[in-house]
């Protein structure tokens, strides 16, 4: 399962807090693959280490070129801190990704049994486009799903 980051800070002692579109909020300690990928060191008492990004699509975060880590270990071996409530386009976006990944599809086979650009897809599955309801149901009868939206009372506390 691909899990993708929201977002991403920098914070004291190598620490990362990364918000991933299912809304969970993870801490990673960056020294921990310092034995393993020594080249990371570089980020010890280094301002670089507060410039990470996050890459494209969401799939990891980077600090330069050469080095970067894949959102999948930060999920894995990060330490749950919190949940934020999910942004709904990006529930939509992390849905259908997984949903066209389970199915075997890449956004381009996707795309063309939908009638659709690549870029469409690319977009929604960015966050970065806000699908029609119809638009969401063509999606999943292309993958062999039903699309079923509810309203749910609120959870407190």
């Amino acid at each position: 399962m691909a899990h993708k980051i929201k977002s991403i800070k920098a914070k004291e002692n190598l620490m990362i807090e990364a918000t991933f579109f299912d809304g969970s909020i993870k801490e990673y300690n960056i020294a921990n693959l310092f034995s393993a990928y020594p080249q990371l060191k570089i980020l010890e008492n280094n301002p670089l280490f507060y410039a990470v990004q996050i890459d494209v699509g969401g799939y990891g975060i980077s600090w330069s070129d050469d080095l970067d880590l894949d959102a999948e270990t930060i999920w894995e071996e990060g330490f749950q801190i919190g949940k934020d409530c999910p942004d709904p386009i990006l529930e939509v976006a992390f849905e259908l990704t997984v949903e066209r990944e389970k199915a075997g599809l890449t956004q381009k086979q996707l795309a063309e049994r939908a009638g659709m650009y690549q870029a469409e897809i690319s977009k929604i599955e960015r966050g970065l486009s806000n699908p029609s309801i119809l638009t969401l149901q063509r999606l999943a009868e292309c993958m062999g799903l039903t699309l079923q939206i509810r309203f749910q009372k609120e959870e407190m506390g």
